[in-house]
């Protein structure tokens, strides 16, 4: 394995191409961004959907393409052909682990159940000091508005304290979303923030 220690941000998004060609091209875009930072891509190595439009961008862009593929899913026409570097893993637990290992920072692209289940485990695991990386939800369409109020409601209800609902940003678009990425410093996780009293 040879980019452990190089920059790379891994995105969690769709594999289906049911899906309305306003999130394929932020993905694309998305990929391609990353690539024009000088960031490689870290994914599931899809060949459809959210996952292979990010990908088609960044390699378009000339980037550096991770794919991590479980051996279940690691069938010619299901993987990018693409791919940098395609590494294959036992189980989809490891496969997720070995992803957040490659990566400086996420970027949840709009997806089903398992982009949701890949945000909320990084989300949890920033959250219980794991890691300081950047996590966004990259909102295309107003997608994942739903998901921020149920968010926002855990911090109203006192389920997650005001400090930790400011550990993901929201961004309206791939200039947002890859901005946020480059240019984060980090955070100190406090009980309070600053103007968060009361």
């Amino acid at each position: 394995m040879n980019n452990t220690f190089l920059k790379n941000i891994c995105i969690f998004g769709a594999s289906s191409d049911r899906i309305d060609k306003v999130y394929l091209d932020a993905a694309f875009l998305t990929g391609r961004l990353l690539a024009l930072a000088e960031y490689g891509l870290v994914f599931g190595a899809g060949d459809s959907g959210v996952m292979g439009a990010a990908a088609r961008g960044a390699r378009e862009a000339g980037g550096r393409i991770t794919g991590v593929i479980p051996e279940k899913l690691n069938r010619k026409g299901i993987y990018f052909e693409g791919c940098t570097e395609r590494i294959e893993t036992k189980t989809m637990h490891e496969r997720k682990s070995l992803m957040e290992d490659l990566s400086c920072g996420f970027i949840a692209l709009a997806g089903g159940y398992g982009t949701i289940e890949e945000f909320m485990e990084v989300l949890t695991l920033k959250q219980l000091k794991y890691f300081d990386k950047p996590i966004v939800l990259l909102n295309t369409d107003g997608y994942f508005d739903p998901l921020i109020r149920q968010l926002e409601r855990c911090v109203f209800e006192g389920f997650t304290s005001k400090a930790h609902g400011a550990l993901y940003f929201v961004a309206k678009d791939p200039y947002e979303a890859v901005g946020f990425c480059v240019n984060y410093k980090g955070m100190e996780i406090k009980d309070k923030l600053p103007g968060m009293e009361g």
